[in-house]
């Protein structure tokens, strides 16, 4: 929804300019790498370039503003804004947050090391819905072939080698070789096994909850015994919908949901080992990795695929939020000193960029804030739910010459 000048919030930053326009740079090379074509935003459509304005003048006029009023000014001078609301028709958004954690690992497995961490199997098929029908175009859903009698086609079958052959019909109405099913879910990965012994373990962690956290975080630094420091990259997921161990536990019973946090859910799992596997499976949602060095500053790619920004940089749904569009956010935002303690809460107004994507990150007004990593990062990260405003800055149009 288009925002009035005259009902625009109370513009403020309470970062650093030159933060602002790190996170701008990596927008503009993803900008500048896009094909002209209309990314939605309300009732408008815009191209690349008019972002790629946007996100330059908005550094600029950060830099340049000597205080919150003439910041707000120009901003009103060279931008529209839109307010993002929720997708139950409420009139704001609701944020989380997300940072890189930092996790002691190992090449191989060891009494120590026990959990590991897998590469994107090779009968993980991405199929394009829009091959089969014009009205899915843009949708995709992700699977493996099984054969008839239900069991995985093994990598090395020429029948796994064509997705069209293994989703062919016979005149019976079943699958001439083989049927198309989701893929395995963390249930099946880590308590039944079903990747073992193929040759995908790419490291081997201490902890499953670690585990767990580097799926859902997308990415992490793994620290290996000789003092080696190398990035796990996110490189797929099996696409099954994300779901909480936290609200699972809560649902059980075991824990009150207003006491949940990380800490007492790490504790919950390390006083009952029984009970380990079966809430972590609770999520199906399972994520797979790459190894590649460590980017400069240390941190991960997000969907843009340039560096995230510790504090400028938001995850969003690209259906309604572009991704490389500059946004404002207002949220009741916790603050932590360098070791983590908390110190305090209060409202924040801030600057960013919608930089990455999320499988938990859907609809119109959620929002998952990048943090950084390192124990600040994660202490913040774990204490931000809470709802807030979005709203996005777009570069108004020039004056029509044709």
């Amino acid at each position: 929804m288009l925002v009035p000048p005259s009902e625009w919030p109370d513009i403020q930053d309470d970062l650093d300019p030159d933060s602002l326009a790190e996170a701008a740079q990596t927008t503009a090379a993803y900008l500048n790498g896009l094909p002209q074509k209309s990314l939605a935003v309300a009732d408008r459509s815009v191209g690349p370039q008019l972002l790629l304005e946007g996100a330059r003048a908005l550094a600029r006029i950060r830099r340049e503003a000597k205080t919150p009023e003439e910041l707000a000014a120009r901003l009103k001078e060279e931008f529209d804004l839109f307010r993002i609301r929720g997708s139950t028709g409420g009139p704001g958004a609701f944020f989380s947050a997300y940072y890189q954690p930092v996790l002691k690992a190992s090449p191989g497995k060891s009494g120590a090391f026990p959990y590991p961490i897998y590469r994107k199997p090779p009968d993980l098929i991405e199929a394009d819905l829009g091959a089969f029908k014009e009205k899915w175009k843009g949708e995709s859903i992700v699977g493996r072939l099984q054969d008839l009698g239900g069991r995985p086609l093994p990598d090395g079958d020429p029948k796994r080698h064509s997705l069209a052959e293994g989703l062919g019909h016979t005149s019976s109405g079943y699958p001439s070789v083989g049927r198309f099913v989701p893929y395995f879910d963390r249930g099946d990965i880590d308590v039944r096994k079903a990747l073992e012994g193929r040759g995908l373990e790419i490291a081997w962690l201490a902890d499953q909850f670690d585990r767990l956290d580097l799926h859902i975080q997308g990415s992490g630094l793994l620290e290996f015994p000789d003092g080696t420091l190398r990035l796990a990259r996110f490189a797929a997921t099996n696409a099954l919908p994300y779901r909480s161990v936290g609200l699972a536990l809560a649902g059980s019973g075991a824990v009150k949901r207003e006491d949940l946090d990380r800490e007492r859910l790490v504790g919950y799992l390390h006083e009952h080992p029984e009970g380990e596997s079966w809430l972590l499976s609770q999520n199906p949602r399972y994520t797979f990795f790459e190894l590649v060095e460590v980017p400069p500053g240390g941190e991960p790619f997000g969907k843009t695929g340039r560096p995230l920004v510790a504090g400028r940089s938001i995850a969003v749904d690209p259906a309604f939020s572009p991704l490389g569009a500059a946004a404002f956010i207002r949220l009741p935002l916790v603050q932590t000193d360098a070791s983590g303690a908390l110190l305090g809460k209060a409202r924040t107004s801030r600057l960013v960029f919608c930089q990455d994507t999320g499988g938990a990150i859907q609809g119109p007004g959620r929002v998952d804030l990048y943090v950084g990593h390192g124990a600040q990062a994660k202490s913040l990260a774990t204490r931000v739910w809470d709802a807030g405003e979005l709203y996005l800055l777009i570069k108004k149009l020039p004056p029509r010459q044709r």
